[in-house]
């Protein structure tokens, strides 16, 4: 008789255990597909705030330009130097210019678009650029980034700088 209740029970275990594991039914999947879209969007706008690289140029009168780096391995080199205390110089009539104390690897970084308030990085002087007027585009120049405040002033920068990285 113990036998007969075991295989029963069994039998009984093993129906239970496949039943559970059957494919859910239609409402609930589809539940279950918005909660897993919904986890996914915001572990993805997570991740991107922790990626974001805000740097703040300050000048000696305390005025302050934010930029956002893109994720390029030049703009990683560029951050990964700060904070810099810098000495930046007008050039041309259109962009201040600046040398890292390394050069910045270039490899799979974008080609720099040409509209005011771009970061970029000039590969064979090795200094980097940021535009408060109009330019040409230039197969050495390589974005980092962009102004995103602040960029009514830089027209009139020059001196010494500081540059450093904002806490996300």
């Amino acid at each position: 008789m113990k036998k007969i209740i075991l295989l029963l029970s069994l039998l009984i275990t093993t129906i239970f255990f496949t039943a559970c594991s059957a494919e859910p039914q239609t409402t609930n999947n589809t539940t279950n597909t918005n909660v897993a879209t919904t986890t996914s969007s915001n572990q993805l706008e997570t991740n991107t705030n922790i990626n974001q690289k805000i740097i703040k140029l300050t000048t000696s009168n305390n005025n302050i330009i934010t930029l956002e780096l893109n994720n390029s391995p030049a703009a990683n080199d560029l951050y990964n130097q700060l904070p810099l205390s810098i000495n930046l110089e007008n050039y041309s009539n259109n962009e201040k210019i600046f040398y890292p104390p390394q050069k910045l690897s270039v490899e799979n970084t974008p080609k720099a678009t040409p509209k005011i308030g771009i970061l970029a990085y000039y590969e064979p002087w090795g200094d980097v650029v940021i535009f408060y007027d109009d330019f040409r585009a230039n197969n050495d120049l390589y974005e980092l980034g962009h102004v995103i405040s602040g960029g009514d002033i830089v027209s009139e920068l020059s001196g010494t700088v500081t540059i450093e990285a904002m806490p996300n």
